[in-house]
């Protein structure tokens, strides 16, 4: 059994994907991009360092209570950790959910060494964030030259990331608060980051 080391999660989401979907951001990355907007996902320290089989738990949680569709994944850097990445991704096919993976390489570049991944993951949105290509008319996707790839059938008539939206969600839980989505829906004209609570 692999661990991944996850920077965070949400039980269920409705913006990260078509339907509701469970969400995992996946703690470090070595890409570089330049505006990356996950900046706090980074680093390579063990934020929550635990087994897949803890993590199965929560996505059944979650289908239970929430009735989820599948799983989003996210980084960081989903692909650098491979083994448990592979176990996730596999164990989600077998229970019927579907996968969606947000990865800065380039498909045609790891489809030999991650082969059994891709091949049960449904959507790929591909490539890294480059700032100068900033993509305003897809959802969720940062940059034009990002892909979407549909690897599987299961979506193949979705158009949900060709929407030219953007979305935030906010959940509470007790004395928390979660804020999910794309950022760019709270800058102002002039580009800068304008969200209060009052």
């Amino acid at each position: 059994m692999a661990n991944l080391n996850i920077g965070k999660f949400l039980m269920n989401s409705e913006i990260e994907g078509p339907g509701t979907r469970f969400v995992i951001w996946f703690q470090g990355c070595n890409i570089g991009c330049n505006g990356c907007s996950n900046q706090e996902l980074l680093s390579f320290q063990k934020k929550m360092f635990m087994p897949n089989d803890y993590i199965y738990e929560k996505i059944l949680e979650a289908k239970q209570l929430f009735d989820i569709e599948g799983v989003t994944l996210i980084g960081g850097e989903p692909f650098l950790q491979p083994d448990g990445l592979k176990e996730l991704v596999i164990w989600c096919q077998k229970n019927n959910l579907t996968v969606i993976c947000f990865t800065g390489y380039i498909y045609e570049k790891i489809l030999d060494e991650y082969k059994e991944i891709l091949e049960n993951i449904d959507i790929l949105i591909d490539g890294p964030f480059i700032m100068k290509m900033l993509d305003k008319n897809r959802r969720l996707i940062g940059s034009k030259n990002q892909r979407v790839i549909k690897i599987t059938d299961r979506y193949k008539d979705c158009d949900y990331f060709e929407q030219p939206h953007s979305e935030a969600e906010i959940q509470i839980y007790n004395n928390r608060i979660s804020i999910n989505g794309d950022g760019v829906i709270f800058d102002d004209e002039n580009g800068q980051f304008n969200f209060k609570l009052k």
